[in-house]
């Protein structure tokens, strides 16, 4: 039944104007999973325009490596006409967005005939589960700074000892042993690895005053990307630079912004094992400073995403998993942040985003 009001009929049911007016994305499918209806909460979370989805496969609105899960999901509830409900699970959309989401599906009858379908409703919780992540991750790096801070001071007095006499040794070495040089250059590579780590360690652990300062977004972009070519880029990997001119300055502390770019952009090599592109952006959004730096590697496993800038996680072989995790506590100091996006076999990309100060700050 039409609803009326002074104006006349509004020609939608209550029922409806209740479905299209909620947050919570709802579609409701045959058994074939072909689309009946969607309300415009659904069109904009699983971008499916509803003038072009009807009558076609809800399953169009997942990228194309989770239709498969999704689609034995739905088949299941088809086959045992039982409902399947399921809390905090990731999807990416046909757009390449990742969602957080709870979901639920139902079969219910739609007509006089009998004739059966399912109704799916996601609330889609992205951002209540990166506000999670962020505390949680806060709880951590707080209980692990102080711990990482009295190690690496530990580290780097032997450390310092063993390559100082390791020196001494290969100075004082005759011609003829050259085992034992050889030996003396592992030993020394060894030292200098570990050193490398007790160096991360500090970084993460170390809670530095900034010193702040105008910074050019641009040049320091600039920079990184000249100093990380002298070592890192081989002939199979190409550098594609849009940065947007005339950036305002943002107000930090070039070092630390230096060493939290600089650590995404070794990431993107690293990624890429020796072959494709990376491309490294900058925009202005409203009061921010949008930098973006995208690799065209093999991407981050799903499972991987929500944990990638946690403290000692890597998926490297010789990673010590604190590069992303001090890069996001850097930005983080800036009242800044990073979000990533993933695909498998479709690369990565990273966004920064700094704020820009509007308010006549000093340096």
């Amino acid at each position: 039944m039409d609803i009326k009001t002074e104006a006349g009929v509004i020609g939608k049911t209550f029922h409806e104007i209740v479905v299209d007016s909620i947050d919570i994305a709802i579609m409701v499918t045959d058994n074939s999973g072909n689309l009946l209806y969607l309300n415009p909460a659904a069109e904009s979370m699983w971008g499916l325009p509803r003038h072009e989805s009807l009558g076609s496969s809800f399953l169009f609105a997942l990228a194309g490596y989770e239709r498969e899960r999704m689609k034995k999901t739905f088949d299941y509830v088809v086959r045992t006409g039982r409902s399947v409900r399921a809390s905090d699970i990731v999807f990416v959309n046909r757009e390449g967005q990742t969602l957080y989401i709870n979901a639920y599906a139902s079969p219910f009858r739609y007509s006089d005939e009998d004739e059966m379908g399912i109704v799916m409703w996601t609330e889609n919780i992205t951002e209540e589960r990166k506000l999670r992540m962020e505390v949680h991750r806060a709880d951590k790096i707080a209980a692990l700074g102080q711990l990482t801070l009295g190690l690496a001071h530990e580290l780097r007095t032997p450390l310092g000892t063993i390559k100082a006499l390791a020196g001494l040794i290969e100075l004082n070495l005759q011609e003829e042993a050259p085992d034992v040089k050889r030996y003396i250059s592992v030993l020394n590579n060894e030292v200098n690895r570990l050193d490398k780590l007790s160096r991360e360690l500090l970084d993460f652990g170390g809670r530095r005053s900034l010193n702040r300062e105008w910074v050019n977004i641009n040049s320091l972009l600039e920079r990184i990307l000249y100093l990380s070519s002298l070592n890192r880029t081989p002939r199979g990997v190409s550098i594609l630079k849009e940065l947007e001119p005339d950036l305002p300055e943002v107000l930090g502390d070039p070092e630390n912004l230096l060493h939290a770019l600089m650590n995404l952009v070794l990431n993107a090599f690293d990624a890429l094992e020796g072959e494709g592109s990376i491309r490294v952006m900058t925009t202005r959004k409203k009061d921010e400073i949008v930098i973006e730096i995208r690799d065209t590697g093999s991407g981050i496993p799903g499972e991987s995403l929500q944990n990638i800038f946690d403290p000692f996680y890597t998926t490297k072989e010789n990673g010590t998993g604190l590069g992303l995790s001090v890069a996001h506590t850097l930005i983080s100091d800036h009242q800044g942040r990073i979000e990533v996006e993933s695909q498998p076999q479709q690369g990565t990309a990273f966004r920064v985003h700094l704020p820009i100060d509007r308010g006549g700050g000093q340096p």
